[in-house]
């Protein structure tokens, strides 16, 4: 047993001795938060009733948040288990959640499912009120993400990350905010909101415009030649109708909208991408214990790039493109019974287009792969509400159809592969006092190969050839199959002074992983890796000393390891992008004359970009460190203006990253906020 695994087990032993010492020296407050979740059981329930652990993140604090490469995943870096690696603010987060790759852990729109590697990019903040994320096994209630681009399907097996738009608004409230900063970084944010008796309406624009800066290592396939410039604008829009008598009908809407276009740093290294999010959903209140929700969503993504070679000049080789549609539906009841007790049960469906696209310059646009993909899911959770002991189980039966028209530009060699599964999940959670609480989680997934995974974006014949840069194919893949499970515990010290400790255990057999072929061409490939497994514990630390002082601290030790007995090269690496060590700590101070302080630590500990022992190569990016700092100038009944500074990589740290990408060190911006009420 490693060291790591004896470290975690006495540290978890102590802990647990420790608790009914502990717990005699408790003042009479309760863990269980006052705070509601609704992820757990798709109705909203107290946290401390529900045997997942579900953090949440109020509008009051993610907007406190530095993200240096806007993107909402950076929100969540300060919590325990997540590894963040956003290559730019052009590129996606391809960090780990639970040490076990990207596409372990979803992300939804009020529990319906978007894609975790586009929608963080494409989403905007000032349309959500609160973030849940559950951290440990979500694939009863939620489905997996048909997605077919990035990483290819994805599953809720590590947890999944719930935003929760506005809607229930009680008062007018403008927002007005521009600012400046590193790289001629210009960013306008417009809001507005309104709400009477039976409606609440929002909606905001968020444009950004920046010359950017080099993010390519020294020798990187990049090989940029002049800023990489880029737009940025979104648009959205939402509302929430209540009707019938006593308004025990709600129905709600949501769109975004966004555009993001520039260039990787050369004339002819052009990208278009384009994104469009709908959420429709209607809530009724049967009786006093039964409750009907239906929703129904459309996500488009289309996405153009340019690929050339540069010599003495920018040379285009050609125009590609790849899009997605995906309409996401839910319909499901929840029966509350007895004393306390929730049934839930319903349905789900998902249908999905892929396709990819490539014009050369001497060409005509054709097709490389392009598919069709349908899922259904029938699902039901009952939770037993036993006074001090909450009991949970669920079962899910999943079924999808894969229908593939193009593979590679030709006639695929199976035009259908369909899978049928049953999976499960259970959990529970005592109540030792009304301050010490522990929980236990268990259940499994699966998750088909994605087309993209497959078919890649390159030809076989691509390998290793100059200016050929994507993903190579691999027709062979098999689909994969995981099983999660955690145990862990909630306590109230005493004084507001928290402590929270998780233990995890994840295995995947079959998984597929985007490992690195070639740095120059930047090429990767998508692998079955044999068994893989996650080891980990977490701990966090959070305080509220005084309405105007707060502190937090957490770590996670993570120990992955890779079992292949056909792939002597593999057999004991590490899962690529899996850190050993993650922590963070920070404070938040706020004074009585309006003036605010956020410093934030964030550590990430080494990790590989492959699975192969001989041709991986290591990075660490260690210590980032960011801060907030704002003042309010004016305090009005009508508006309120603050100033704010915003300071991302405070020691200029820029470490290098995988497929040649880095760091691109500090960056600064400062503006001002109006708030009208």
């Amino acid at each position: 047993m490693s060291n790591f695994v004896l470290k975690g087990a006495s540290l978890l032993f102590f802990l647990l001795l420790s608790i009914p010492f502990i717990a005699q020296e408790m003042v009479s407050d309760s863990v269980a938060l006052k705070e509601v979740v609704v992820t757990g059981s798709k109705r909203y329930r107290s946290a401390g009733n529900v045997t997942q652990k579900i953090d949440v993140l109020k509008a009051r604090d993610f907007e406190k948040t530095v993200s240096g490469n806007n993107n909402i995943a950076e929100v969540l870096r300060d919590k325990p288990g997540v590894s963040v690696s956003a290559l730019s603010r052009n590129d996606a987060n391809w960090g780990t959640y639970a040490g076990i790759g990207p596409k372990y852990s979803t992300y939804m729109l009020n529990g319906l499912p978007v894609d975790a590697f586009i929608d963080p990019m494409a989403l905007d903040l000032m349309a959500v009120e609160r973030i849940e994320i559950q951290r440990g096994p979500a694939s009863v209630l939620y489905p997996g993400y048909l997605s077919q681009d990035f990483a290819g399907n994805q599953s809720p097996l590590a947890g999944t990350v719930n935003l929760i738009i506005k809607d229930n608004i009680q008062s007018e409230k403008g927002v007005f905010k521009s600012s400046y900063g590193s790289y001629n970084t210009v960013n306008t944010q417009t809001y507005y909101q309104n709400g009477s008796d039976n409606l609440n309406y929002f909606g905001g624009v968020n444009y950004e415009k920046s010359d950017y800066t080099n993010y390519g290592t020294s020798d990187s396939w990049l090989n940029m030649q002049k800023d990489p410039e880029y737009e940025k604008f979104k648009i959205f829009g939402g509302g929430n109708f209540l009707f019938g008598e006593n308004d025990d009908h709600q129905l709600s809407v949501f769109i975004n909208k966004t555009r993001h276009s520039g260039d990787a740093g050369r004339v002819y290294r052009g990208f278009t991408h384009e994104y469009t999010t709908v959420n429709i959903a209607q809530s009724s209140k049967l009786s006093e214990k039964l409750v009907f929700n239906a929703s129904a969503g459309m996500r488009l993504y289309d996405r153009s790039w340019q690929e050339s070679s540069f010599n003495v000049v920018d040379s285009l080789i050609s125009e590609n493109g790849a899009n997605q549609k995906i309409l996401p539906f839910d319909v499901n009841f929840t029966w509350g019974h007895g004393d306390g007790h929730l049934l839930t049960f319903g349905a789900d469906y998902q249908n999905a287009s892929y396709n990819t696209t490539s014009n050369p310059v001497d060409g005509y646009e054709q097709y490389g792969n392009k598919s069709r993909a349908t899922q259904t899911g029938i699902y039901l959770q009952e939770e037993l509400n036993l006074g001090d002991l909450t009991l949970r189980g669920g079962l899910r039966y999943n079924s999808l159809n894969t229908q593939i028209d193009l593979f590679g530009g030709s006639n695929p060699g199976d035009s259908e592969i369909a899978y049928q599964r049953l999976l499960w999940s259970a959990g529970l959670k005592y109540h030792l006092s009304p301050s010490v609480s522990l929980f236990a989680n268990g259940g499994n997934s699966f998750m088909a190969p994605g087309l993209k995974s497959m078919g890649g974006t390159l030809d076989s014949e691509d390998r290793n050839e100059p200016g050929k840069h994507g993903q190579l194919p691999n027709p062979d893949l098999d689909p994969e199959s995981g099983q999660a499970f955690d145990f862990g515990g909630n306590v109230l010290v005493g004084n507001n002074l928290f402590l929270d400790f998780r233990a995890f255990y994840i295995s995947v057999d079959d998984a597929i992983i985007d490992i690195r072929v070639s740095e120059n061409p930047s090429q990767s490939q998508s692998i079955n890796a044999g068994g893989t497994r996650s080891t980990g514990f977490e701990m966090e630390l959070r305080q509220q000393l005084s309405p105007g002082f707060s502190w937090f601290a957490n770590a996670t030790g993570m120990e992955t390891q890779i079992s292949n007995d056909r792939d002597e090269d593999q057999d004991g690496a590490s899962v690529p992008f899996a850190p050993e060590l993650v922590g963070n700590a920070g404070i938040l101070l706020t004074t009585d004359f309006g003036l605010t302080l956020r410093p934030v630590l964030n550590y990430t500990g080494a990790y590989y970009d492959s699975s192969s022992k001989s041709g991986r190569n290591e990075f660490e990016p260690g210590v980032v460190i960011n801060f907030l700092g704002s003042q309010r100038l004016v305090e009005d009944e009508a508006f309120v203006i603050d100033l704010f500074t915003e300071i991302y990589n405070l020691t200029d740290n820029r470490f290098e990253m995988p497929w040649q990408f880095k760091n691109t060190g500090i960056a600064i911006s400062g503006g001002f906020k109006v708030t009208f009420n």
